[in-house]
């Protein structure tokens, strides 16, 4: 068996394929045309097909990135992530580490495989619209198969509302979920409650595909000593420009200040 952290929002996936397939259609359609006609019907008909050529790659072309981001390349940035943890912070085994919107476990079986007689929780409210097949079951079947079955436990529960005491954790990781908290206000109490559970001298790391200033101003209003940000580089650039904005990857890793 082998672990399965799902493909990540399905539903725009699967309209990215079905825009390419339209695309490929209409251009097939316009090209016969093209070739039927003369005259401005002709005219018109290459200008369609152009423009659903163009479509069709867009479908095609993000929808395949889509598939292969979720089963191969959060894979490696999931290796990218924990290393800018350790950079703040170096692991030593022993973090008690929570997954604010665990999924399927990605990070949270990720870092327990970098515990030794640590513990790492997951929670999340299992919404499939964010996550294909998303069940409480799904990442403690991954950190079974990882081998780390033994230091991962999860949970139901709200990110507005977490169900752990104050300074409960040394680390507390939140992967591509305060963007999908409406309205900014719910999304803003989630941050403030993984502030709260954050121990002094603990680290957060926040990735998320928008609205990183937002973050980064919520986090210099509380006590963080360092502050460091991923910006994802080139293919995080490309991708806002291709989704218009709403669709860059970058990571903010924020130290708590020591008591």
């Amino acid at each position: 068996m082998t672990p399965d952290y799902g493909i990540d929002a399905p539903g725009v996936r699967r309209g990215m394929l079905l825009a390419g397939v339209a695309g490929a259609i209409l251009a097939g359609l316009a090209v016969a045309a093209t070739f039927a006609t003369k005259g401005t019907l002709s005219t018109v008909a290459l200008v369609v097909a152009t423009g659903a050529v163009l479509l069709a790659l867009y479908g095609f072309g993000m929808g395949g990135y889509m598939t292969w981001a979720s089963r191969v390349g959060k894979l490696r940035t999931r290796e990218k992530l924990l290393d800018l943890v350790n950079d703040l912070a170096p692991w030593t085994g022993q973090e008690n580490i929570l997954d604010v919107g665990c999924g399927r476990g990605l990070l949270l079986v990720g870092a327990a495989r970098r515990l030794t007689t640590g513990t790492a929780v997951g929670i999340d409210i299992w919404r499939n619209e964010d996550q294909s097949a998303n069940t409480p079951q799904a990442p403690l079947d991954n950190a079974l198969f990882e081998g780390v079955a033994g230091r991962v436990s999860v949970q139901t529960g709200d990110a507005r509302d977490l169900p752990f005491p104050p300074a409960s954790f040394d680390v507390v990781m939140s992967h591509w979920v305060v963007h999908n908290i409406k309205p900014t206000a719910d999304g803003e109490r989630a941050l403030d409650e993984m502030f709260r559970v954050l121990r002094p001298g603990g680290v957060l790391m926040l990735a998320d595909i928008a609205n990183h200033e937002a973050y980064r101003a919520r986090i210099s209003n509380h006590d963080f000593d360092e502050v460091r940000v991923e910006t994802g580089g080139l293919e995080a650039r490309i991708l806002g420009a291709l989704s218009g904005g709403s669709f860059k990857p970058q990571a903010i890793v924020a130290r708590r200040q020591r008591a």
